[in-house]
């Protein structure tokens, strides 16, 4: 297989900042909107037929302010937990630990530990740096009717010495979201690539590293026919996923899921390295584990084998039943704003992870039939 003209690290590092740049990238949010035309530009430089699914989703939208002793504090409005006006000087404050990253169940477990009937909670989310962390949430119903709002961990003190007010307007009606979906023109049963596009804050190793390699592997693979799927939705369940694997006809030969921080790097005593919270999994055994195995140590992914558990996204695109690698993880500032390109990546580290993992696709073609569809 031939490669095309590929770019390198510095050039992968400026489609990350490209992407940081665009703003929040939340599903349903203006920089939201922004994101699918970037990206669908992207995918139209480097030759692929682009299609925008939309579809129908309730959309919640909320404005909400945070002070502590008249200063404004940093925070996020938990979605889909409530709907309407509220003014408060009496919250609830506490705080808890979301887990690394941020696990919805315990965000429910810690509304359902706080709430005061339906009194506005304020809960300080339990961080290493004391960062404010973004919280997936996985129901676009009313889980607990109790207006939440999340706040750096850093101002827990503050949140219960001083005076804490809260004021809220959230409402729910009818939105899209957009699923991207672009093939070139080389005939055969496709491999699908996919990535998701939305998350919290400027997610710039958690979404940015992965989107940078999708758009080098369109390069690397050129010769190869080739389905891309960039989806909506998820931070909220998945949804953009769940509706194209429900809804996808054509036969695909295998899947490569690029799911969060691909290329992220860590502080260790010795410097910075491509971080160890990342890993593989593959559903492909035999030899060709072991060859995607070594490929992907170069960049300091572990692969795990059947019985391993799918992350993220991977758990809807296993549904198509075919050969799958998915690399997924998370970094230190994963679901927080200080998710920024600088601190979460860098130029080597992009190319490193991205020859990695393209190289462990090449051994994960060997196992699928190259027939014309």
């Amino acid at each position: 297989m031939t490669h095309a003209s590929r770019p390198g690290g510095s050039a992968l590092f400026a489609l990350v900042e490209e992407y940081f740049a665009l703003g929040h990238h939340r599903t349903g949010s203006a920089p939201g909107s922004e994101t699918v035309a970037w990206m669908v530009q992207h995918l139209c430089d480097r030759g692929l037929k682009v299609e925008t699914r939309a579809g129908p989703y309730i959309a919640w939208h909320g404005s909400s302010e945070l002070r502590i002793d008249g200063e404004e504090v940093e925070h996020l409005a938990v979605p889909y937990e409530w709907e309407g006006e509220i003014d408060s000087m009496a919250p609830v404050v506490g705080s808890f630990h979301p887990g690394h990253g941020g696990f919805s169940s315990l965000l429910d477990d810690a509304i359902e530990e706080h709430r005061r009937g339906t009194t506005p909670l304020v809960l300080a989310t339990s961080h290493p740096a004391g960062e404010l962390v973004g919280v997936n949430r996985h129901s676009l119903g009313f889980a607990s009717r109790v207006p939440t709002i999340l706040c750096a961990g850093r101002e827990t003190d503050r949140l219960t010495s001083g005076d804490v007010r809260v004021t809220l307007s959230a409402d729910r009606c009818a939105g899209e979201v957009v699923n991207i979906v672009a093939r070139n023109d080389v005939p055969g049963i496709p491999l699908l690539v996919t990535t998701p596009l939305n998350g919290w804050f400027g997610c710039a190793g958690e979404r940015g590293t992965g989107i940078a390699v999708l758009l080098d592997f369109i390069e690397r693979f050129h010769d190869y026919p080739l389905l891309v799927v960039v989806t909506a939705g998820h931070e909220l369940g998945w949804f953009g996923a769940n509706e194209f694997v429900a809804g996808n006809r054509t036969p695909v030969a295998a899947v490569v899921h690029l799911g969060a921080s691909a290329a992220v790097e860590e502080d260790t005593p010795s410097g910075r390295v491509l971080a160890s919270t990342r890993l593989a999994v593959t559903s492909v055994g035999g030899d060709v584990f072991e060859s995607m195995s070594v490929a992907l140590a170069s960049a300091n992914l572990n692969l795990g084998g059947e019985g391993s558990t799918w992350l993220g996204e991977a758990s809807a695109f296993a549904d198509l039943a075919v050969p799958m690698l998915s690399v997924s993880g998370a970094g230190a500032d994963f679901h927080t704003p200080m998710d920024t390109p600088e601190r979460s990546t860098s130029p080597t580290a992009l190319a490193v992870s991205a020859d990695a993992i393209g190289d462990a696709v090449q051994h994960l073609l060997m196992t699928v039939s190259h027939a014309t569809d």
